[in-house]
């Protein structure tokens, strides 16, 4: 016999005519958008506080370069980037806006959830405020990167599946099989939750008879047509993707050592009481036990893994909206102590802090992507400086040359203004994309590995080192700037050296 999902709060008890409930209902709708609209306007009031994050640069011009895949992603977000850079005019705040909407669709489907699982109008709205007020979801959709589609698609899905369970509608296996199919044109990760919810239907006798549908064989085929560009893609260029996860994988040891008080921190630890509670109720709950096992088995299987602890995040969502489902009453206080949370994570999650501020912040030791977001100009002006101290009959025949994906999607997107010209670089998909042209024998290089520039130049001098003003320990402080001259071999033969996956 199924559990019942929920406990009727006090004023659930009190009769109500069909007037007071509809009334109650526009309430907690309104609730529950203003918490999303809120979510929304914060994210923008601070999305050009600072600047692009490294990974946004990369993805601009990845997004130069369409393709059905990419050494370290599927194609969904440098095609999202590319679109929003045209509707947008390139801006920060247009690429922020895209993914501050991610945010604010993620409220209302949690507080949809919530809905779907037969809670309150006042759990809806808590639901709504626990999702906007999560530290890591602050943080990563203030950002625009694979997490932010990878976060939205987690959330799509997981309501797909709510919607799945609490019908007994094998119909609902379709459009969980496109989304899942977008998913993963945006992150591999899903995996993790379509691996979980196999397994927890196989568990759950209540709900196993949805695995003998044919739509189910339907939902299956969508998933694979629509991630076969990207498999593809990476079969045809010799499987960069597997350097790049053997890379990650070196940070297996120190991932699982934080990953467990990261899991409290990233979602800010007044809520782990809430989010646990779902875990457990969900589990317990005949109809919803199969999104339970899946919660469970995708932190475990993360953990296992040595994966990077924002990894599961997505589920969180779900776990807000059984969460709520099993509080004893929704009162004031929980309304309280969220907003608290809230409070306190933006102050990590979101560039509040001066920049001068920074360097020697708490906010920088949990949130080092802050770091990542400053004086990006700045930088590709000093290389501009070094680039136009050179002969003018040398700069004809001068690339560009950067370290990582950043320095050169930065180069870029601001080179431009200062007559540069396009950046070339050995990183990930930058490497894919080419050498310099065989005239250019001379490279201003930001970041290089002087060693390296000697086994492939004749002559290398140090012309700058780069200084953010700031003392921030980013990954860009005390980078060189070289001239390097007299290419020793044409760029064909001296290219595959520059190669470097990360």
């Amino acid at each position: 016999m199924e559990t019942t999902i929920t406990q009727p709060s006090a004023e659930d008890r009190v009769p109500r005519g069909p007037g007071s409930r509809l009334r109650t209902q526009m309430t907690a709708r309104r609730g529950v958008w203003l918490v999303a609209a809120a979510a929304f306007g914060v994210e923008m009031a601070v999305s050009a506080r600072y600047g692009y994050h490294r990974d946004e640069l990369y993805f601009l011009s990845a997004g130069q370069h369409l393709s059905a895949g990419y050494v370290d992603q599927p194609a969904l977000t440098p095609l999202l980037a590319r679109l929003d850079a045209v509707l947008t005019g390139n801006t920060l705040v247009g690429l922020r806006a895209l993914a501050a909407l991610g945010l604010a669709a993620m409220v209302l489907l949690t507080a949809s959830m919530g809905r779907l699982l037969g809670a309150s109008g006042r759990a809806q709205v808590l639901a709504a405020l626990a999702t906007a007020c999560c530290a890591q979801y602050l943080a990563a959709l203030h950002l625009f990167t694979t997490t932010t589609p990878d976060f939205v698609c987690w959330t799509v899905l997981l309501w797909l599946v709510v919607r799945l369970l609490t019908s007994g509608d094998p119909r609902w296996w379709l459009p969980v099989g496109g989304c899942a199919g977008i998913a993963f044109a945006a992150k591999w990760n899903i995996g993790f939750l379509l691996a979980g919810l196999g397994i927890g239907l196989l568990a759950s006798p209540a709900a196993r008879s949805l695995l003998r549908s044919r739509y189910l064989a339907i939902a299956v085929a969508v998933i694979a047509v629509l991630a076969a560009p990207d498999f593809a893609w990476q079969a045809a260029h010799g499987w960069p993707n597997l350097p790049v996860f053997q890379r990650l994988h070196g940070e297996a040891g120190h991932n699982r050592a934080v990953y467990w008080p990261a899991q409290a921190v990233y979602t800010s630890i007044v809520l782990v009481p809430l989010w646990i509670r779902g875990l457990v109720w969900s589990v317990r709950s005949p109809r919803l036990r199969p999104a339970g096992i899946a919660a469970v088995l995708v932190l475990l299987a993360q953990f296992a893994i040595g994966g990077k602890p924002y990894y599961p995040g997505g589920v969180y969502t779900f776990l807000f909206a059984a969460g709520v489902l099993a509080l004893p009453r929704v009162s004031a206080v929980s309304f309280w102590r969220t907003g608290q949370a809230g409070a306190v994570a933006s102050l990590v999650a979101l560039p509040l802090l001066p920049v001068t501020a920074l360097p020697h912040s708490l906010a920088l030791t949990i949130n080092e992507d802050l770091a990542e977001q400053v004086a990006w100009p700045r930088e590709v002006a000093l290389v501009a400086r070094v680039y136009e101290s050179l002969p003018a009959a040398q700069r004809l025949r001068t690339a560009l040359l950067a370290a990582n994906y950043g320095e050169a999607g930065a180069i870029d997107r601001y080179g431009a203004q200062s007559g540069l010209p396009q950046a070339f670089s050995g990183h990930n998909n930058f490497w894919f994309w080419g050498p310099p042209p065989d005239p250019d024998t001379t490279v201003v290089a930001i970041g290089v590995d002087p060693a390296q520039l000697r086994a492939e130049f004749r002559s290398v001098r140090l012309a700058a080192v780069w200084d953010n003003g700031l003392g921030l320990p980013d990954q860009e402080q005390g980078a060189g700037v070289y001239v390097a001259t007299g290419l020793r071999a044409p760029w064909v033969t001296a290219w595959p050296a520059f190669r470097h996956y990360a």
